[in-house]
């Protein structure tokens, strides 16, 4: 029989410590944070186009699209996720969309994440990711029936 001296026992513990921070090191940080506070990564969406939208409740036009994108989401052939442009908690994130009727889940994009699209310049803004999260399409402003069915024959054709 070995026995193991409390120093082996030590290094072992350690070796362990290091392979455990080497494959933490691997995952990448979630970007977002959804309603209830549990974290979202672009890689849950993988395997469909995805489209991320950008709003704030003090934005009509951002209001106004709510509805066509909840719509789009319910098809199932986009995922559609919304982001709130200004700092929220995940409880007032969710307050927001009680009070609105948003369906599309509400993220907080985490300030750290490294997200394919930049922090847009004016809302709303919508960015079409393909099935493997790459940036496919940007719009800018309010998203009307007819872009929403353009978006949807060009998430068609890279889903094919």
């Amino acid at each position: 029989m070995v026995r193991v001296s409390g120093s082996g026992k030590e290094l072992k513990r350690i070796c362990w410590l290091i392979v455990a921070g080497l494959l933490g090191a691997c995952t990448p940080v979630p970007e977002f944070t959804d309603a209830k506070g549990q974290p979202v990564s672009l890689r849950h969406f993988v395997g469909k186009p995805l489209l991320v939208n950008y709003f704030a409740p003090w934005c009509a036009p951002c209001l106004r699209e709510m509805p066509r994108l909840n719509a789009l989401a319910a098809e199932d052939e986009i995922a559609v996720v919304a982001i709130n442009y200004d700092p929220m908690t995940p409880a007032e994130l969710g307050q927001l969309a009680t009070r609105y009727e948003i369906k599309v889940p509400l993220l907080i994009a985490n300030e750290d994440a490294k997200l394919p699209f930049p922090r847009p310049g004016a809302l709303p803004t919508s960015y079409l990711l393909d099935s493997d999260g790459k940036l496919k399409q940007t719009r800018v402003g309010e998203l009307n029936q007819q872009q929403i069915e353009m978006l949807k024959a060009t998430a068609s054709k890279m889903s094919h």
